[in-house]
């Protein structure tokens, strides 16, 4: 059985969506459980020996965050557009006391502000205002283009952006507190230091809309509760139906496979990723009776319709059934002044015409 379609792996922190379609390709390509894939796929003579088989994401996934990347392969990569729009929820901690330019803690601490008054009911509170349909504006550091190039390169060279990001609609259906750290009891420390921030932290969940920042929620967070704040990890625990959850909290979802199952070998994620692809080839069945995108009825009617239509007439005879023929019959590819050669020896000369004679007595 050819196995293709749609499943999901849990990233890790610090490897980019890239590097684990890289190590998919790698592991798969030897593998018994894409071999007929392998077979039966069309020749990719156009990519390099590592892209063996067709493949994609569902939206890519910062490096800092870990948890569910969505991945397509073979004609599941079709399908993979529907996922962007989808919505998805996350785990993340926020760092009170100091924000950075880039909103997370890859960043360089741009301000740091007294935070000894932010406390958990503080925060409890200031979340209310992050539900339902809210405002948003995104981080310079985001692949959002303006004038046709990405923020995030402006910022990195250090120029000024061309205008300001516009803030978007957003909407939030969840944002709760999950844990709540006062100084000392965590170890999360700011951009450049080692030691940990003597400063609260809170870890929250978030179920959002598809274009949502969550190092933007976390930046006005800490505005909110009157200091600042930037976020120091994220976990993406849910993908529309996939999750970092095995076994998943709902029959309803479908747990993502991990680097673990992938560097253990293929008796350990080829069981868990089989039966996700069978039911995908079993929804999505493969075309037949098509030739160039219609049906053997169609043809035939379309031929017919062809046969049944009257000729039409061009220069005393009637104008050609194909399309090269076509060509020829009005004058060649290249037709008019373009068909005009030279004359021998110099340039092109208009044909000398008859004088008139003089009739005049």
């Amino acid at each position: 059985m050819v196995l293709e379609g749609i499943f999901a792996v849990a990233k890790p922190a610090h490897v980019s969506s890239a590097e684990v379609l890289e190590k998919l390709q790698a592991i798969f390509a030897s593998s018994q459980t894409f071999a007929p894939l392998l077979r039966h796929q069309p020749q990719r003579t156009s990519k390099s020996d590592d892209q063996v088989f067709k493949m994609g994401h569902g939206g890519t996934l910062d490096p800092l965050a870990a948890g569910v990347i969505i991945v397509g392969i073979g004609r599941g990569t079709k399908q993979l557009q529907k996922y962007l729009a989808c919505t998805k929820s996350y785990d993340t901690t926020v760092l009170f006391g100091a924000s950075t330019d880039s909103y997370d803690c890859t960043g360089v601490v741009a301000e740091r502000v007294h935070c000894e008054h932010i406390t958990k009911t503080l925060v409890e509170a200031k979340l209310a205002q992050f539900r339902g349909d809210i405002l948003q504006a995104p981080p310079i550091y985001s692949a959002l283009k303006i004038n046709g190039k990405k923020a995030c390169e402006y910022a990195r060279k250090g120029q000024e952006l061309p205008r300001q990001l516009e803030s978007r609609e957003m909407h939030v259906d969840d944002c709760t507190l999950l844990e709540w750290y006062e100084p000392g009891q965590h170890g999360f420390s700011y951009p450049g230091n080692k030691e940990p921030a003597a400063a609260p932290a809170a870890r929250i969940r978030l179920t959002v809309c598809s274009g949502f920042y969550v190092r933007s929620f976390a930046h006005d967070l800490g505005i909110a509760c009157q200091s600042r704040s930037h976020m120091a990890t994220l976990l993406r625990t849910r993908q529309a139906t996939y999750t970092t959850s095995d076994p998943p909290e709902s029959p309803d979802l479908m747990p993502a496979i991990t680097f673990a199952d992938l560097d253990s070998g293929e008796e350990i994620w080829g069981p868990k990723i089989r039966p996700q692809l069978e039911s995908w080839v079993a929804a999505n069945p493969v075309a037949t009776g098509h030739v160039n995108g219609r049906s053997e009825e169609t043809r035939q009617r379309k031929a017919a319709e062809q046969g049944e239509r009257p000729k039409q007439r061009f220069r005393g005879g009637f104008v050609a059934d194909t399309k090269q023929e076509r060509i020829k019959q009005q004058g060649g590819k290249y037709k008019g002044k373009w068909s005009r050669k030279a004359a021998t020896g110099g340039p092109f000369q208009e044909p000398a015409t008859k004088p008139v004679e003089d009739t005049a007595a």
